[in-house]
């Protein structure tokens, strides 16, 4: 008899222990899915017979709308270093990023260090042409912010609240020139003014998208440590790869990764007074079989053939 006993205990361990490794410990019922990519830097084109295939934007603007046509609630981020770096966005200094993250449906993104390469103006002219916000809580020209520091984003019964952070590491990086009279001010100090703020706008989610990282004098991370509020951290600049995002001082933060390689993931639930995620990583090994947007090639090609004319003098 206590044989028998102690086999069924052993097999009801069995069960639990099997029971534990199949059902997922983050599955959650999302009410919001935010997609966010970083540090692009100008590989808007798809390359997907390179070694970490590069989705580029008209892979990623297909996952964009296939997530909008299964999902009520979608907010599509960027956290910088995204207009400069390869041909078809140096040639064009930046207008033809601008133009495929528009047809993608980029819902709010931050200045990175190196978006400050063709000059804040420059980056001011771009901001018309965007179809997107640029924040920045923390960059000053004479006194006065550059960028809107926040925006609210009503969706289908919540608030969100976006807060951008650009790291102070731009200094040492476009000429100087083209950042002559701006500030990069303290971001604890951002942080902690445009957190009360958007408290008192009753959001239930608060973000910060940050072109900060976890590198550097003034990590991101050191951020959270101060500031109380801040549900989720949407980063960028230190290249970081975060399969399931990480845990600090009570904010999950995200990256994903670099050159549009891979699409950040987060799919978020806000019934309860606490918010539950699920972050993860499409990279573009998996997602070679997704159609191309034919919009977004074709704004490439546009793109293409006036660089091509802009050489020959036309």
């Amino acid at each position: 008899m206590r044989t028998n006993r102690k086999l069924l205990a052993i097999a009801l361990v069995l069960v639990f222990l099997l029971a534990a490794t199949t059902i997922p410990a983050q599955a959650i019922e999302e009410d919001l899915v935010i997609l966010h990519t970083n540090d692009i830097h100008g590989r808007i084109e798809t390359e997907l017979d390179e070694d970490e295939p590069i989705m580029g934007i008209p892979i990623i603007s297909t996952l964009i709308a296939e997530y909008r046509e299964e999902h009520d609630n979608v907010l599509v981020m960027d956290a910088g270093d995204t207009i400069h770096g390869r041909s078809i966005a140096n040639q064009l200094e930046g207008s033809s990023v601008v133009d495929t993250m528009n047809a993608a449906g980029y819902d709010v993104m931050v200045p990175g260090n190196h978006d400050f390469n063709f000059g804040y103006e420059r980056l001011l002219e771009l901001e018309e042409k965007m179809e997107f916000d640029l924040v920045a809580a923390n960059v000053f020209k004479n006194g006065e912010l550059l960028f809107d520091p926040y925006e609210v984003y009503e969706m289908e019964g919540y608030k969100v609240g976006v807060f951008g952070l650009a790291t102070p590491a731009t200094y040492a990086t476009p000429h100087p020139d083209n950042i002559e009279g701006i500030e990069f001010a303290d971001m604890v100090e951002a942080a902690d003014e445009y957190v009360s703020v958007l408290e008192d706008y009753d959001v239930d989610l608060i973000v910060a998208l940050g072109h900060v990282g976890f590198a550097g004098d003034h990590p991101s991370t050191e951020v959270a440590e101060e500031v109380e509020g801040i549900d989720l951290f949407v980063d960028g600049h230190s290249h970081s790869r975060l399969a399931e995002g990480e845990w600090h001082h009570d904010t999950l933060f995200v990256q994903a990764y670099e050159y549009a390689k891979d699409l950040g993931v987060v799919k978020t639930s806000l019934a309860d007074p606490e918010p539950e995620f699920s972050a993860s990583l499409i990279s573009g090994s998996e997602a070679t079989d997704v159609e191309p947007d034919e919009e977004i090639k074709d704004l490439l090609d546009e793109a293409s053939e006036q660089i091509l004319q802009d050489r020959l003098g036309d």
